[in-house]
């Protein structure tokens, strides 16, 4: 009986235990602050994903649990933790710190602020939304940032940087752009261009008086500020990124082919002159149609011979960070790697295409030197090589349009005579009595080896003096950066050949050369380039904050000097390489009543080497009221519909002293040179001394730019803070714009111009942002958001000619009006010519354009353009974009447009290289053709009198390429400017990676939808060049 009994009693055990194991066991113990181990008030506590309790003063806290459970930590500006429940029941918990604080803060001027309390107009954007597969963080820009607009005319690598204005287009001075901080240190467009997004810790754009003030002399056209990532205390992690993407124009321009080239080449010399008969004959355009020797008769697309449809790029960055009580760290390095589109010719010994490689150091590193004191240094450095083509890509784009298909080959393969030729035959002809251009010959004919490097190098120390007085701190910067770049650019000077003869029948063809004693085959002398500058700044900074009972007051006084050089000793100009200096006082003072009513004060006093006497010094003051309303007692009933809302108002004066380039400073002094016309005198008149050129007139009165900027603001949030609303509406009044006076006549004897601060413009407009974020539970979550930026301007007062018709004046009209003659149609026969006014730009005819003559005069002339179209920048840019998650997936896609944006095509042959100004008209000097024009041209059997382009011509028609209203387009386009699909894999820890991970597919300017049909409308006015780029990414981002 007794073996019965032992086996039941162990058969109960077995049955109890996992009973046993569920039950609850208390748990207490502390949750504490890793950096300095005080304990943590109000920590979450969770259970399996359900809170149960939290930490009390002490931070101590007490549950119930099985083993096994999951528990989680959360607070607010800590990183979470979990653990699974074990066998203690006393638990010391430590959290590390991630960078956010209790109350939401804002990044401002010489500082950070509680969101709550920041009266300024303030925009922060997220890294996340700045992160794109180019390797130009501006290109982000367009519809992403409220107050900000953006546009990019260019995709050719290593010269795309987008152009940005801050409220749009504030100023008709010198410097339109705004100031560019990265840490608090200057920056080029360039290094924030270069910038990594894995980097920025935060990205906001300070937009009013309020905002800028304290910058002076810098901050008059708004302000971006940067701040890259410090390491926080905690165990060492590495996030590793690597981007590869596939680049190609978002649009090419269509060419019309040889064969139609001929035939309306013919046309366009019969119908002006039928005397002249055809210039390309029918048995050549015939032969060109039977595919015949293309050495003899070519058919060149020249897109296709010059440019790869396509190239791959690769990016790539890995950081880490961590530390401890010691000292943390944020170290990261990255490399980019961008090829062009052009092709390279195996024969040469050389790469032509455009091949990039950037390498980008950073080291931030934060010491705690005593618990009241730290110093932060960072160190970053950038450096680039570059090479690519003797020309540059976006010249060898426009040249495709002065060669056209038929007149000779990119190359020609070897007659008899040149059979053991060794260098190349380039294809030419001459016209007018010089050679044309061969756009294959100028691609691959040399090349430009450039070298760049950029190091920027700061340290700050802190001192909290809180044993002198509750909230006192001291800081002082000093900031260094150092920029370089030299180059070497080698050429050859091809050797071109026409054809002489060909026998048909046979093939065989003889060439002769064009050029056969000043072609050089072989690469000559480097041709160096250098530049370098040099940047050095200072700052001395002292803050304080108090909170006494519902009051909070805070001040803070900053002192800056800084020193820009020009190190490479290129300029000749005394001006230009003298250092540039500038030094500042500024401050700010604010105060807080129960966080409901805020006020801030600020002033700038700046100084600038520019002015002299009492200019030198200029006082710029603002002032900033806000009301957080919803934490009036009234408000209550209404929070469940509106949780928050927020009023704020400022206005301040802001001053501007880069109202001329470096070699134009010192406007007190007057620059005078050696040469010039010779002084005579004497009996005979036969002596004679060098006489003096006078540049400038000395103007001791010249100053400050200043801008007045008003905003009012509005904060509100909705549905439990998942819908957030912010608007500003805006206006700047920008007085004492230095320019040229035009009004001095010519009696008045004098030399050089004469300028003065005596323009005058405004702007004004809205900005704002609509944010909604929702989670619907652990799986699935979704967030949109909507951007808009209105920016109009006018000028008010300038110096101009007193034109005899008031529509002349600029006076009244936008910055960037445009203006031109007002076309009606094509003229319908040499009768209705003959009975309309007469039009003052040369000869003219039947199809060619015929305009309004608005004064009445019975000439049409310049006096007759009037203001037309919107101006060349937008006026509006706009955004909105969706992503929504479900488990380990995610989905995105952001849209962005402009509109109130027009430009008139270059109508012109024109072909200038150093600006970049090439016009479409085609034929002259056989030049090539649109197949725009092709498919929509005025002809006497088609006398289509609103037809795209006149009647044709092999000449430059003067009358037909004037700006005017026929050549104006509206330039608004809305773009699909990145889709993204993105997979997030889940229990990968057993692999070392945490959460995070994700592989994505990602689209850039995938589509465009536009008005203008031509090319991408982005480009504006510069369609024949490097057109941007669609990319389509793969890549993985791995969280260790």
């Amino acid at each position: 009986m007794e073996r019965p009994k032992e086996k039941l009693f162990i058969m109960l055990i077995f049955l109890v235990l996992p009973f046993l194991s569920m039950a609850q066991k208390q748990i207490t113990g502390v949750v504490k602050n890793a950096a300095n181990g005080e304990p943590i008030e109000g920590v979450s506590v969770l259970k399996n994903r359900v809170p149960i309790t939290a930490t009390n003063a002490n931070g101590e806290f007490q549950f119930s649990a099985n083993l096994n459970d999951s528990i989680s930590f959360t607070a607010i500006g800590y990183t979470p933790i979990s653990q699974v429940v074990d066998a203690r029941n006393i638990l010391e918990i430590l959290l590390y710190e991630d960078g956010s604080k209790i109350d939401e803060v804002t990044v401002v001027a010489f500082g950070t602020q509680k969101k709550t309390s920041v009266v300024g107009a303030i925009t922060t954007v997220k890294a996340s939304d700045l992160k794109v597969s180019a390797s130009n963080l501006t290109s982000s820009f367009a519809g992403k940032i409220p107050g900000v607009i953006s546009y990019q005319t260019s995709g050719e690598p290593g010269a795309d940087n987008a152009q940005f204005f801050i409220r749009g287009v504030t100023t008709f001075g010198y410097q339109t752009s705004p100031l560019i901080l990265i840490d608090g240190f200057e920056a080029t467009t360039d290094n924030l261009a270069r910038l990594q997004p894995d980097d920025i810790e935060s990205f906001s754009i300070l937009k009013d008086a309020s905002a800028t003030v304290l910058y002076g002399a810098r901050g008059a056209n708004g302000i971006i500020m940067v701040t890259t990532k410090s390491g926080r205390e905690g165990p060492v992690s590495l996030n590793a990124r690597i981007d590869v993407n596939t680049a190609m124009p978002t649009k090419m321009i269509d060419m019309i082919d040889g064969v139609q080239y001929m035939q309306l080449y013919n046309q366009a010399q019969l119908t002006r002159d039928p005397i002249l008969g055809s210039y390309y004959t029918q048995q050549k355009i015939q032969s060109t149609i039977d595919g015949e020797n293309p050495m003899i008769f070519p058919n060149i697309d020249w897109y296709n011979t010059l440019f790869n449809p396509s190239t791959t790029n690769t990016k790539a960055n890995v950081n880490l960070s961590g530390g401890g009580q010691v000292a943390t760290y944020y170290v990261s390095t990255g490399f980019d790697k961008e090829t062009g589109l052009l092709k390279v010719d195996n024969r040469n010994n050389f790469n032509n295409n455009i091949d990039i490689n950037r390498l980008f150091i950073r080291s931030n590193v934060i010491f705690k030197l005593t618990k009241t004191t730290t110093l932060d240094t960072r160190i970053q450095g950038r450096f680039e090589r570059y090479t690519g083509p003797f020309e540059s890509a976006s010249n060898i784009f426009r040249m495709t349009m002065n060669s056209n298909p038929v007149d000779f080959p990119a190359v020609y393969e070897p007659d008899a005579a040149n059979e053991f030729t060794e260098h190349v035959l380039f294809g030419n002809t001459f016209v007018t009595g010089s050679l044309k251009s061969n756009p294959y010959a100028e691609m691959v004919r040399g090349f430009e080896d450039r070298n760049e490097s950029s190091i920027v190098a700061q340290a700050t120390l802190s001192q909290d003096l809180a044993f002198l007085t509750e909230g006192l701190k001291i800081q002082g910067r000093a900031s260094v950066s150092t920029w370089s770049k030299y180059s070497s650019r080698r050429t050859y000077s091809p050797f071109y050949y026409d054809l002489e003869n060909y026998n048909q029948i046979t093939g065989e063809y003889k060439l002769y050369p064009l050029n056969p004693t000043s072609g050089q085959a072989y690469l000559g002398n480097v041709l160096p380039g250098r530049d370098a500058t040099g940047h050095y700044y200072f700052e001395a900074r002292l803050n304080w904050n108090r909170k006494f009972g519902l009051h909070s007051l805070g001040a803070m006084t900053v002192g800056m000097m800084e020193e820009k050089l020009l190190t490479a000793g290129n300029s000749g100009n005394i001006y230009e390489t003298l250092p540039e200096k500038n030094m500042g006082n500024s401050g700010r003072l604010t105060y807080d009543y129960d966080n409901r009513y805020f006020l801030e004060a600020s002033y700038g006093y700046n100084g600038s080497e520019k002015f002299t006497g009492e200019k030198r010094y200029g006082f710029f003051p603002s002032i900033g009221v806000s009301w957080l309303m919803s934490n009036e007692k009234f408000f209550e009933p209404l929070k469940p519909a509106i949780s928050s809302l927020k009023l704020r108002g400022t206005w301040g004066l802001v001053g501007n002293d880069a109202i001329a380039g470096r070699e134009g400073r010192f406007f007190y002094l007057s620059d005078i040179s050696m040469g010039g016309g010779l002084y005579r005198w004497g009996t005979s008149f036969m002596n004679s001394y060098n006489g003096y050129s006078v540049n400038r007139y000395a103007n001791p009165d010249i100053t400050w730019e200043q801008s007045e900027k008003w905003n009012l603001g509005f904060e509100m949030n909705f549905m439990n803070e998942s819908l957030k609303l912010v608007g500003d509406f805006f206006k700047d009044v920008r007085s004492k714009i230095y320019m040229n006076r035009e009004n001095f006549p010519a009696s008045a004897g004098l030399e050089a111009s004469v300028s003065g601060n005596v323009g005058k413009a405004s702007s004004q407009g809205f900005d704002g942002s609509l944010d909604y974020m929702k989670n619907f539970n652990e799986n699935l979550w979704f967030s949109a958001r909507a951007n808009f930026t209105y920016a109009t301007n006018k000028l008010l007062e300038l110096d101009e000619r007193d034109y005899p018709d008031q529509y002349l004046k600029r006076r009244g009209h936008n910055l960037n009006q445009q203006w031109g003659l007002l076309a009606e149609r094509l003229f319908v026969d040499e009768a209705e010519i003959l009975n309309s006014p007469r039009q003052d730009f040369g000869e003219y005819m039947a199809g060619d354009i015929k305009y309004k003559d608005i004064n009445g005069d019975g000439i049409i002339n310049s006096n007759d353009r009037i203001p037309m179209g919107f101006p060349t920048v937008p006026e509006i840019q706009y955004g909105f974009g969706m992503s929504v998650g479900y488990k380990s997936f995610d989905f995105s896609f952001f849209l962005q447009g402009n509109s109130n944006v027009s430009f008139f095509i270059n109508a012109t042959s024109e072909s200038n290289l150093s600006s970049g100004a090439f016009g479409i008209a085609p034929f002259a000097n056989r030049r090539n053709a649109l197949s725009m024009i092709a498919d929509d041209y005025w002809s006497e059997t088609d006398p289509n009198v609103h037809a795209f382009w006149p009647r044709l011509s092999t000449e430059p028609i003067n009358n037909n390429v004037q700006q005017s209203s026929w050549w104006m387009r509206e330039g608004s386009f809305l773009r699909l400017k990145s889709l993204e699909i993105g997979f997030s894999p889940k229990n990968l820890k057993r692999f070392g990676l945490n959460k995070g991970s994700r592989i994505y597919f990602s689209g850039e300017n995938m589509f465009v939808t536009s008005p203008f049909k031509l090319w991408d409308p982005e480009m504006g006015r510069n369609g024949l060049g490097y057109p941007p780029n669609k990319r389509f990414n793969v890549g993985i981002q791995l969280v260790y």
